[in-house]
């Protein structure tokens, strides 16, 4: 996510418009809006702008679970794949 320079300080946003929380968290625009009916997003208005809060995409991504990836089978280099291939042929 960019961060706004404001006289050479960082500036993090508090509030993020749907479109910026479905970039942010790597989710489809239809999935935001579905966090926010069930609650597990907060939102404000401003006007007519529905605004995402920081901090609640901090709680959603924190309670997400951990990803176990195992690892991949190590493989044998192509050419000798494709001689037992051959001699199995």
């Amino acid at each position: 996510m960019r961060t706004s320079t404001v006289t050479k300080m960082e500036v993090e946003p508090l509030l993020l418009s749907i479109p910026q929380t479905s970039q942010t968290i790597g989710r489809c625009v239809a999935t935001v809006y579905e966090l926010l009916g069930s609650g597990q997003l907060e939102a404000k208005k401003s006007d007519a702008r529905t605004l995402v809060t920081m901090e609640s995409i901090r709680r959603y991504v924190d309670s997400l679970p951990k990803a176990e990836i195992a690892p991949r089978p190590k493989r044998k280099p192509q050419h000798l794949r494709q001689q037992a291939e051959a001699t199995n042929a």
